[in-house]
This record gives C-alpha cells, sequence and structure tokens, in this order.
C-alpha cells in the first residue's frame, strides 16, 4: 500500500477510536465518593444514576424541602406567623427572632430554605399545625403519598434525631413533587433574597448556601444539608432546554462538585425526547350537534421519554378521543393520550378541549322552534278543552227540569179545586156535563 493511503487509513482508524472513546467516556458514570447518591429526570423520575440510593441515612436540612413543601401546600404564603419560645430555643443559624415576633410566611420560606434556618422551620410547623410533633406526622404522611419508603420524619429541621431519615431516592421523589409548586422553584432558585421583620423594623438580606448556584448557569436549586451524623448532603438541580435532572449526594467528600459530575454526565450521557408538551393539540374530538364539527384536542400534561445508555428505545405516542355532544366546555375532558414504551403504557395525559363549541345555529334555531310549537299546541289543547267543558256543561243544563212559578190560567188545573184532585159533585159545576 503507497505511504499516503497508509497514512489516510491510519488517521481514519484513530479518528474513529477517538470517537468511539469520546461515545464510551460520555456513557461512563462519575465515580462518586458519597456513601448514597442518585440522578433522576425530574419529569418521569427515570433514575439516571444510583448509589446505595435506597439505603436509609441521616439527612440533616435536606429536610426542609419537605417542610417546604408541607406549608405551600397548607398555607398562605401572605399569612403572619408568630414566632413562639420552640423556636426561638432551638439552635439556628443567624436571624434572631423574637418571641412574639411577627413574619409572612413567604419570608419564613425564604429562611428555611436558603439561610437553613431551624427557628423558622419550627415557627412554621407550629403555625400550619400547632405543633412539631404534629407537622411531622403530617410530613410522613405526605412522604407515604410520594412512595418514599425509606423515610422518616421526627422534626422539620433536620438537626440529628434518632429515627429521623430519608435516602438519596426518597429525597429526590420529594424534591419532584417540591420542584412542581412555582414559589418553591423560585425560592430555591434565589441566590440572595430579602425578608422583612416588620416587629423589629429590618429588613435583612440573606444569600443562599447552596454555593452550586454560582458554579453554573444552568444549575437552578434546591438544599443543601449538614450535620456531624450525616456528613455533607446535597440535593441539586440544573436544567437544559426545559429539561431538568435532579442529583442527591448524602455524605459526601465533595457536594458540589459530584452534584455537578452527577449533573453533567446525565445531560451528556441521556436525551429528553418529547413526544407532546402541555397544551399541545394532538388530535381532534368530534362534536356532534355543535357549531363546528370537532374541536382540537390538547395534552394537558407533558409526555416525555429519556433515552440513553440502557433505557428503553424511544416511545411512540398512542391517542384516543372521543365523540362529545354540544355544548362543548374549553379545557372539557375530550379523549387521552398515552406514552407506549415496548408496548407498554408509562405514562398518560388527558386530554382538553382547546375552545368551547356551542351548539350550531341550526340545533338551536331547531330547538326554539320546537318550544314555540309546543306553546302553542298546549295553547290550542286548552281552548278545545275549555270549549268542551262549556259545550257539556251547557248540556247538562238543557236536561234539567223547569222550575217552579205560577199556575197556568188556561192549563189543565182550570176548574180543579184548590187541593188540585178534580173531585165534585155529580152534575155540579165543572164536572163538564152538558
Amino acid at each position: 500500500m503507497p505511504t499516503g493511503r497508509r497514512i489516510a487509513a491510519a488517521l481514519a482508524l484513530a479518528l474513529g477510536l477517538c470517537v468511539l472513546a469520546a461515545a464510551a467516556g460520555q456513557a461512563q458514570p462519575p465515580a462518586i465518593g458519597a456513601k448514597a447518591a442518585v440522578l433522576m429526570d425530574r419529569l418521569t423520575g427515570t433514575v439516571l444514576f444510583d448509589k446505595a440510593m435506597h439505603e436509609r441515612r441521616p439527612m440533616a436540612s435536606t429536610t426542609k424541602i419537605m417542610t417546604a413543601l408541607v406549608a405551600l401546600e397548607s398555607a398562605d404564603t401572605s399569612e403572619y406567623v408568630t414566632i413562639l419560645d420552640d423556636a426561638i430555643k432551638v439552635e439556628s443559624p443567624g436571624l434572631n427572632f423574637q418571641p412574639g415576633e411577627r413574619v409572612l410566611l413567604n419570608d419564613l420560606l425564604a429562611a428555611l430554605l436558603l439561610k437553613s434556618s431551624n427557628a423558622a422551620a419550627i415557627a412554621i410547623a407550629d403555625h400550619v399545625s400547632g405543633s412539631v410533633a404534629a407537622f411531622a406526622q403530617r410530613m410522613n404522611e405526605r412522604a407515604r403519598d410520594l412512595g418514599a419508603a425509606d423515610t422518616n420524619f421526627v422534626n422539620p429541621h433536620g438537626l440529628a434525631a434518632p429515627g429521623h431519615y430519608s435516602s438519596a431516592y426518597d429525597l429526590a421523589l420529594i424534591t419532584r413533587e417540591a420542584m412542581k409548586l412555582p414559589r418553591f422553584r423560585e425560592l430555591v432558585a434565589e441566590k440572595v433574597a430579602e425578608i422583612a421583620r416588620p416587629d423589629a423594623g429590618l429588613v435583612e438580606t440573606i444569600q443562599n448556601h447552596n454555593k452550586l448556584l454560582w458554579r453554573a448557569d444552568y444549575v437552578d436549586g434546591v438544599k443543601t444539608g449538614y450535620v456531624r451524623e450525616s456528613g455533607h448532603c446535597l440535593v441539586a438541580s440544573g436544567s437544559r432546554d426545559n429539561w431538568q435532572l435532579i442529583a442527591v449526594a448524602l455524605d459526601s467528600p465533595d457536594t458540589y462538585g459530584e452534584t455537578l459530575q452527577l449533573l453533567e454526565y446525565g445531560f451528556a450521557s441521556y436525551q429528553q425526547k418529547v413526544l407532546a408538551r402541555e397544551g399541545d393539540a394532538v388530535g381532534r374530538a368530534r362534536v356532534r350537534w355543535g357549531r363546528e364539527g370537532s374541536v382540537p384536542a390538547i395534552c394537558r400534561d407533558t409526555l416525555a421519554q429519556v433515552v440513553g445508555p440502557g433505557l428503553p428505545a424511544p416511545g411512540r405516542l398512542q391517542v384516543a378521543t372521543e365523540v362529545v355532544k354540544a355544548p362543548v366546555a374549553h379545557g372539557e375532558i375530550v379523549g387521552a393520550a398515552q406514552l407506549v414504551v415496548d408496548g407498554k403504557a408509562t405514562a398518560s395525559s388527558p386530554l382538553l378541549a382547546a375552545a368551547g363549541v356551542p351548539l350550531s345555529r341550526l340545533v338551536v334555531a331547531g330547538a326554539w322552534a320546537l318550544r314555540i310549537g309546543a306553546v302553542f299546541l298546549l295553547a290550542a289543547v286548552g281552548v278545545r278543552t275549555s270549549a268542551k267543558l262549556v259545550k257539556a256543561r251547557r248540556r247538562r243544563r238543557s236536561r234539567l227540569p223547569p222550575e217552579s212559578g205560577p199556575a197556568d190560567p188556561g192549563g189543565a188545573s182550570a176548574g180543579r179545586r184548590p187541593d188540585g184532585d178534580g173531585s165534585g159533585p155529580p152534575g155540579g159545576p165543572g164536572d163538564g156535563a152538558g
């Protein structure tokens, strides 16, 4: 083989090996030193990385993710919360609240999630449930609802306590749910916030403890945690192209570095395949007796799938619309869509009418004509019935005997005795003899 061809072949081989190596390196999971970790797709819950993710461990202030979730689901952020004595007594960084001080729940949530205030956690628990114990019970009930089977809460702040534990997987589940709440998403993404304390005459500026927000511009949450028993913990989230991943590292030698590695690994090695986004029209539903013969059917929820190493091949969207009767209301359910992967439905979404559809003008006119016809028919029946009643009354009256009155002089009673029996002496007057 000529030298030029040999060189070209060698270069091609080297380039091919480099591409294969890069692809292999891209799919290679990072070496994580944390005792437990997980990487999860927020939308579908698909696990992309797992290290002892179901192991029960102390989780420190990552507890506060559930505290915020329960508070936001249970109370209005515009409510004022009174700081009680038990909140003052707990060990808490900064924000020296005073007994009886009133603070907006919205500001206490900022103190909880950014400053990791334990006092704020206690105050929120007292406000929502009346006591820490009652609030912890609410937290555990919510955990069971989410399928967090390896979690038990004893307090709302995460200070070490017997029986207070969670797992990397459960914390990701809880974070998935919390991220559905707009106010939670806003708070955990803020680097700096202000807390108004009107009773103390203060407005305090606080900085988020989650330094990962400064490390990468796509990072958008969520919560740090540390006590001696738990080691350094972090639940982190990042979004690219409307695709959000959640990384959890418990008892890590480098929480920021390792959660960032997990997020980078997920975005580099996997892809989100969206089959239908929330609000996308995926079909039309037929409408009977409507001004329009059909209406666009839109997805209520986004249907997506993560594809990549170790995951199933891309699925397909299966759409079933109904035949509905007008009038159709905007947002009315008119069908369902399913994401089918390997022959099984892995997710579904109701399909909603994209617009209202009134009855057709012809149907409306026909309905009015029927109503008017019914009115006339009832009126005619009424008139006829009345006429029959009047006629029948007249007939009954004509059959009655004549009423009594003065005797007729030329009648049959003439010449008779007053007693009316017609008797008298023979030949006498009035016997008719001649």
